[in-house]
């Protein structure tokens, strides 16, 4: 089996970290693998360390809508479509998603497209912006052979708004690999609070709205730190300086490994305008930590009886109250997070149900030749 996998932007996020995973699988089992980006960063680099992946940067696949180097980018992704001849190709992003269907139309591979989250879906501000992507996925939905969504939130919105045929779409959870070293009897539970968000700076992740959450906690009962850099982070700790928040608040900056700050932090949060389902999340549940997250996207689907989702910055004070003031709940929310992480998103389970898509197209079309 040879698959070609192609994402916009080689930047650090959860859709980054689901491809590599899924270079490294395919490798594993023996399969040629063909990786396709948009720029360099830090996915490329990582993707360059595994030798049997091909790699291919198209310079044309911009994230940012530019009608002619997104022509550029279909003729020049079909190009290579057409010499790699791949068994399937397999788009993540909204942008290659759009790219590489258009580019595949008329051959031979197999063409799936993983939603890491609609560019269409609730809490987006824009609704002009919503209504043009969703007419986008609409009109390129067809040349799919298949849709996967990351959560069951997605696979509903995509129903109701109409863009994606049900019997040519599944729900194929993200999951993260179980941690090495790890034992939940370890963990301690530290005085003052150690809370913890991963996340990049961007108004979607809304780390302003955290900020002030903890503006009304007493200060001498946690200690709060922002794993990630961005483009509004330089407003958050300007916030942070007008709050006087300086003691308590960290900035650490992006780090390639957060293993250090999740084994070492008691309450997981993030406080996010809009998701798909967030690995950042799933990363925290594998180290028992509980989870205070907005209810949007497919939290739900991860903060079932190990923490509190929560919709507006009075509840996020509450969850917050609640937890700092009993240490007893901070551990039964911990195991019940790492509980559910271990029945449903061990990376392994999310691997082996993508494969078994893969090998389901696959010999569909071998059926019918």
């Amino acid at each position: 089996m040879k698959i070609l996998y192609c994402i916009t932007s080689s930047s650090w996020g959860g859709a980054q970290l689901h491809v590599l995973e899924l270079c490294k699988d395919q490798v594993n089992r023996g399969n040629e693998v063909v990786f396709v980006v948009g720029n360099e960063g830090p996915l490329l680099d990582k993707v360059k360390k595994i030798p049997q992946v091909k790699i291919v940067v198209l310079k044309s696949l911009h994230r940012e809508v530019s009608p002619l180097n997104d022509i550029r980018a279909v003729f020049e992704l079909r190009g290579l479509i057409k010499k790699e001849k791949p068994d399937i190709v397999h788009f993540h992003s909204s942008k290659a998603g759009t790219v590489g269907r258009l580019a595949n139309i008329g051959l031979k591979s197999k063409s799936i497209f993983t939603v890491h989250g609609w560019a269409f879906t609730d809490g987006i501000s824009s609704r002009f912006k919503k209504n043009v992507f969703r007419l986008i996925e609409k009109l390129v939905a067809p040349f799919s052979d298949l849709i996967i969504c990351v959560s069951e939130y997605d696979f509903k919105i995509g129903i109701r708004d109409k863009v994606i045929n049900q019997d040519k779409a599944v729900v194929i959870h993200n999951g993260v690999p179980n941690p090495k070293n790890f034992n939940t009897s370890d963990k301690t539970i530290h005085n003052p609070i150690r809370l913890v968000m991963t996340a990049r700076f961007s108004p979607q992740k809304d780390q302003k709205n955290l900020i002030n959450a903890v503006s009304n906690l007493n200060k001498n009962d946690f200690k709060l730190i922002f794993v990630g850099d961005g483009e509004t982070l330089s407003q958050n700790k300007k916030l942070v300086e007008e709050l006087g928040l300086q003691d308590n608040v960290d900035f650490v900056g992006f780090k390639k490994d957060v293993t250090p700050y999740l084994k070492n932090s008691d309450i997981y949060i993030l406080s996010t305008n809009y998701e798909g389902l967030p690995i950042s999340i799933i990363e925290a549940m594998s180290y028992a930590l509980p989870i205070i997250a907005t209810d949007v996207g497919g939290n739900s689907e991860l903060v079932i009886n190990n923490g509190y989702l929560v919709h507006n910055k009075g509840e996020l004070i509450d969850a917050l109250n609640i937890l700092i003031n009993n240490t007893n709940l901070i551990k039964k929310f911990g195991i019940e997070s790492y509980k559910l992480f271990k029945n449903e998103y061990l990376l392994q389970k999310c691997m082996d149900k993508t494969n078994e898509q893969y090998e389901k197209l696959l010999d569909y079309r071998n059926q019918k030749s």
